[in-house]
């Protein structure tokens, strides 16, 4: 068995949850569903994601907390475009574009990208993945990333094509569970974050940080947070472009 992140061999079996075993990486700490589930399993289980329902019932909170984020993210670049990864019911670039950003949101859900292009026309909506989006020739100066990399099997394409999309001087702003927060209990199999299948990787901000310094991101930038939350700055270093 080899960690998705640093490929290390060295592991130990944490438990099992909802039929999926739980190993942590004896090097980056990093905690992972082993074996993962199959990529056309994963591609099934997100069509009509369980959660979406829950998302469109709260889209005025989602895109008032949204826009205060990007607001503090655009003053920290001098380009207009934005790109939201996993943008689900659309609310982040809805927010991005009232605040004059020239905003794409990219999701494989496609009833997810149905309901943004109803809820919000003026809005760029695409049925696509981060690493199919990287191979043309498009850019952005923001990338904004809120709970996806937790549910890959596979970090490093999905890492690499975000580091592909950023322009020079961008920046990315991601969120992901903290398994090393303060406040998660000692049983990690309790804590409600643990949801395999729908998670299936669990980072610490150091596992995380290796992750990103990997794929050449830098000034990898954590925010305090009171909540088991990482959230992080990270720049683009164009010395490795």
């Amino acid at each position: 068995m080899e960690c998705p992140t640093c490929h290390s061999t060295e592991s130990s079996l944490v438990g099992s949850k909802n039929g999926h075993k739980l190993h942590r990486c004896a090097n980056c700490s990093l905690l992972h569903v082993h074996p993962m589930p199959a990529a056309d399993e994963l591609i099934c289980y997100y069509q009509d994601y369980h959660k979406t329902p829950q998302y469109t019932r709260k889209l005025k909170s989602k895109q008032r907390r949204a826009k205060k984020r990007i607001w503090s993210l655009k003053r920290l670049t001098k380009g207009s475009k934005f790109l939201d990864v996993g943008c689900n019911a659309g609310f982040a670039v809805e927010a991005a574009r009232s605040l004059g950003l020239e905003a794409c949101g990219i999701d494989l859900d496609e009833a997810s990208i149905r309901f943004a292009r109803q809820e919000y026309p003026m809005g760029d909506f695409r049925t696509v993945s981060a690493q199919d989006l990287a191979a043309s020739t498009e850019r952005f100066d923001i990338i904004y990333c809120c709970e996806v990399i937790e549910h890959l099997s596979e970090p490093h394409s999905f890492v690499s094509a975000l580091y592909t999309l950023l322009n020079e001087n961008g920046v990315l702003f991601l969120t992901t569970p903290d398994i090393a927060h303060f406040s998660v209990q000692q049983n990690l199999l309790e804590w409600t974050a643990v949801r395999p299948p729908e998670h299936l990787l669990y980072f610490s901000k150091p596992s995380l940080a290796k992750l990103l310094e990997a794929h050449h991101f830098r000034k990898i930038n954590f925010r305090p947070n009171l909540k088991p939350t990482i959230k992080l700055l990270a720049r683009k270093d164009a010395a490795a472009v």
